[in-house]
C-alpha cells in the first residue's frame, strides 16, 4: 500500500503556474503540512509565482494551541510576519473588505468527518464569502480518518449553527474537498471552486491506513482513534458529565464524581451492540468540567470499527446514563436566552433530548434516520471525487 499525499503536493506538483501572479490567502493550522513535513505557510511563501498575503484562524488557532471554545484574536505569525486574522472570535464570518485584495483563498486543514466539528462550519463561511466577492476557493484536500462510517440523522435546518452548518448526517463520509463540492451544488453554484486532491487514498482506508503520521487537528483529538470516539461521546458535552477533556484521553473516558458505573454498563450491555464495549474507568480531569474532581466514569473500548453505528452508540450511551441517574445526569442549559439547548444543537434536532428524557428506544427515535442516510446517498453521489 502507497503513502496517502496530500492536496498541498498536488497543488506543488502541478498547480503552481495556474495561479501565478495571484494574491493568495490561506485558512490553516498546524496540520497543514506536506508529506515531507513542511508547513503549507511556509510552502506558500516561498513559492516564487504566487503571492501568499494573509492568513486565517478557525477555532483552535493557527498552531493548535487555543483549546475549544477559545476566541482567537488577530495576530501576526511570527515566521512569516504575515497578519492572521481569526475565524473564530466575536465573529466567525470572513470579512469581505480583507478579500478586495485576495484573487484566491486556500484552504487545507485536517477535518476528522464529523458535522460538529467546526472546521466544516468554518468551509461554508468561507465560501459565502468568496461567492459574495468573486474571489475563488481552493481546497487542498485530506482524506477522512473515518470514510468508511456514514452515519445518524441529518440535520433538521431549524437548528443550524456553528456545529451543525448544513443538512449533514453526524459521520457524513466525505473529504473537505467534497464538501465544498455538495455546497457548491446544493447552495453555492456560482462559487469558483478547485479542488486539489489526495493521492493514493480511497474511501475505504481509515487514519491508520495512511502511512502517514496523525497530527492532532485539535488538542483533544491527539490520535487517530480519537476520530473513532469522537462521533459518539462528543454528545456528552451536551450535558453536566465530563467528556475527558483535561484528560490524557479525551472523549474515550467520561464519567462524574457522581457516576454509577456498574448499573450503566449493565443497563447498556443489555442493548448488546457490536463493535464498542465499557469498561470502569476513574480519572480527574484538569480542565473543564469536574476540574480538579475525581470522576467515576467509563472508558470506551472499541473492539470492531467495522461494526460502528457511531450515531446510535451515541444515543444509546446517553439512553443508559439518563436512565440510571435520573435527576443527577442533566442537560446543559442553552448558552444564551433563545437559543437551542446544546445538545439539540450537537444532535441537529430536539428529538433525541426529548425521546431519551421520555425513555424512548433508539428505534422510536430514529424511525426515518435510515430514510435520511440512503437521501443522503442521493444528494453526494455526484460529487464523490474518490471510490
Amino acid at each position: 500500500m502507497k503513502k496517502v499525499t496530500y492536496g498541498i503536493d498536488r497543488f506543488l506538483q502541478n498547480g503552481l503556474e495556474a495561479w501565478a501572479g495571484k494574491n493568495i490567502a490561506l485558512v490553516t493550522n498546524q496540520t497543514g503540512m506536506t508529506s515531507s513535513f513542511q508547513s503549507t505557510i511556509d510552502a506558500l511563501n516561498e513559492a516564487d509565482s504566487i503571492r501568499l498575503t494573509k492568513l486565517f484562524a478557525c477555532e483552535h488557532g493557527i498552531r493548535g494551541d487555543v483549546q475549544a471554545g477559545v476566541h482567537v484574536e488577530d495576530t501576526t505569525d511570527p515566521k512569516t510576519l504575515l497578519p492572521v486574522y481569526s475565524l473564530y472570535g466575536p465573529t466567525k464570518k470572513v470579512s469581505t473588505e480583507l478579500l478586495e485584495d485576495v484573487d484566491a483563498i486556500f484552504f487545507d486543514i485536517q477535518d476528522v468527518g464529523v458535522r460538529f466539528y467546526t472546521f466544516l462550519a468554518t468551509v461554508k463561511n468561507v465560501m459565502e464569502a468568496c461567492v459574495e466577492t468573486g474571489t475563488s476557493f481552493v481546497v487542498l484536500d485530506r482524506p477522512n480518518p473515518i470514510a468508511p462510517l456514514v452515519s445518524g440523522n441529518v440535520l433538521d435546518i431549524a437548528y443550524t449553527s456553528f456545529v451543525g452548518p448544513y443538512e449533514l448526517p453526524v459521520s457524513l463520509g466525505l473529504t473537505v474537498g467534497e464538501y465544498a463540492r455538495l455546497l457548491q451544488k446544493e447552495h453555492y453554484p456560482d462559487a469558483d471552486l478547485h479542488v486539489y486532491e489526495v493521492g493514493n487514498w480511497n474511501r475505504s482506508m481509515w487514519g491508520e491506513d495512511w502511512q502517514q503520521p496523525w497530527i492532532p487537528p485539535s488538542p483533544n483529538i491527539p490520535h487517530f482513534t480519537t476520530t473513532l470516539y469522537y462521533p459518539i461521546s462528543c454528545f456528552i458535552e451536551g450535558t453536566n458529565l465530563s467528556e475527558g477533556r483535561g484528560t490524557t484521553k479525551p472523549f474515550e473516558w467520561i464519567g462524574a464524581p457522581w457516576f454509577k458505573q456498574e448499573k450503566v454498563m449493565e443497563h447498556f450491555s443489555r442493548k448488546e451492540l457490536p463493535g464498542m464495549e465499557l469498561v470502569p474507568a476513574f480519572f480527574t480531569p484538569n480542565m473543564s468540567k469536574h476540574q480538579g474532581d475525581l470522576c467515576r466514569g467509563l472508558q470506551l473500548v472499541i473492539t470492531d470499527k467495522e461494526e460502528l453505528d457511531v450515531a446510535r452508540l451515541g444515543y444509546e450511551l446517553l439512553h443508559s446514563i439518563f436512565a440510571v441517574h435520573s435527576g443527577e445526569a442533566q442537560w446543559l442549559e442553552p448558552f444564551k436566552e433563545g437559543m437551542h439547548p446544546f445538545i439539540d444543537l450537537l444532535w441537529g434536532t430536539d428529538e433525541v433530548r426529548k425521546g431519551i428524557d421520555q425513555g424512548l428506544s433508539f428505534r422510536e427515535v430514529a424511525v426515518d434516520w435510515q430514510a435520511g442516510l440512503e437521501d443522503w446517498k442521493r444528494r453526494t453521489d455526484s460529487i464523490l471525487l474518490y471510490s
